[in-house]
């Protein structure tokens, strides 16, 4: 299968390694890569995120990954921190 970043996760990824440490974002930075490695090999390993086509996986205590998988290609859609507001979650999915 092949990986697609959209641009709302690029932008999500960034803006949550510029909050850490350069030691921290290297380490979210690998264990990244490593569930996107998991994933290739067993795509429906994430949580079905509600009613959505999207399925989440947890990558440390507070951040989400989200991604989907149409025609054999998985789009990481969104990095999210879970202390922001549910709600805004759901708007940003929905867009």
């Amino acid at each position: 299968m092949k990986i697609l970043i959209t641009e709302n996760a690029e932008k999500s990824y960034f803006e949550i390694i510029s909050k850490y440490s350069e030691n921290n974002a290297s380490l979210f930075s690998k264990k990244t890569i490593s569930v996107l490695d998991m994933i290739e090999s067993n795509n429906h390993i994430g949580h079905k995120h509600k009613k959505t086509p999207y399925r989440k996986f947890l990558l440390t205590k507070h951040i989400y990954m989200f991604y989907k998988i149409e025609s054999e290609i998985i789009y990481i859609v969104l990095f999210w921190d879970n202390k922001r507001n549910p709600i805004d979650l759901d708007v940003v999915l929905s867009s």
